[in-house]
C-alpha cells in the first residue's frame, strides 16, 4: 500500500484557499523549471490549528506547507526526505494526479531554489521509473513519500494542497498507518 485515505480529517477548502492566497512566505522550488517544480512554502500552524487540533497528538506535527503545481505541469517521480505525509486537497481536480512509481535504475540528489540560493536536499529524482498507481486527491491522504512519486497536472489550473510531515519516530508510514487505524490518529 502507497497510500491511504482519511476521510474523518475536517477541512474547509475556502477557508484554506484564502489562507494559501494571504501567506506571504517564500517560495521554495524543487525542479528545474517553473513547470516542472513542486512549488513549497511554510505555513504557521496557528493558522490551520483547526487541522493540528483533530489530531489525538498534535504536537507529533513537524512541519505543514502548501505544495503548488502549476497548471500543465508535472513534477517528476522523486522521494522525500521525509517518509510520509498527509495531504489535503485545496485546489485540486480530476485531471491532477499523484503517481507512484517502480525505481529501475538510479538517481540523483536534485538542489531547491529559494530566492536566488541554491541548496542541496536529501530528497532523490529518479531517472529510471515505470508507473506503479495514480490517484486523484480529492479527500485528505496518507502517502508514502520514501517511494517514487510524483504528481501530473493535466488541467487548466494549479493544483495546490496543504501537506503535513511529522517528527522523528512518527516520520513512518506504517508507524502513521497504525496509529489511523487504531483510532490513535485523528
Amino acid at each position: 500500500m502507497n497510500y491511504f485515505y482519511i476521510p474523518e480529517l475536517k477541512f474547509n477548502r475556502e477557508e484554506l484557499y484564502h489562507c494559501f492566497l494571504r501567506n506571504k512566505n517564500e517560495w521554495a522550488f524543487y525542479g528545474p523549471t517553473k513547470l516542472t517544480s513542486l512549488h513549497t512554502k511554510y505555513v504557521d500552524l496557528k493558522e490551520v490549528d483547526y487541522i493540528v487540533n483533530q489530531f489525538k497528538k498534535p504536537d507529533i506535527i513537524d512541519n505543514i506547507k502548501f505544495f503548488k503545481t502549476i497548471a500543465g505541469g508535472n513534477v517528476s517521480a522523486h522521494s522525500d526526505k521525509r517518509n510520509v505525509a498527509i495531504n489535503i486537497p485545496i485546489d485540486t481536480t480530476d485531471k491532477q494526479h499523484t503517481i507512484f512509481f517502480e525505481s529501475k535504475g538510479d538517481y540523483n540528489n536534485p538542489n531547491i531554489k529559494v530566492g536566488d540560493k541554491q541548496m542541496s536536499v536529501q530528497a532523490k529524482k529518479y531517472n529510471d521509473v515505470v508507473e506503479t498507481q495514480r490517484f486523484i486527491l480529492n479527500q485528505p491522504a496518507c502517502l508514502n513519500t520514501s517511494l517514487p512519486h510524483g504528481v501530473e497536472n493535466l488541467s487548466e489550473s494549479d493544483r495546490v494542497i496543504l501537506s503535513i510531515s511529522f517528527k522523528d519516530e512518527y516520520d513512518s508510514f506504517s508507524r502513521i498507518n497504525n496509529l489511523y487505524r487504531s483510532n490513535q490518529l485523528v
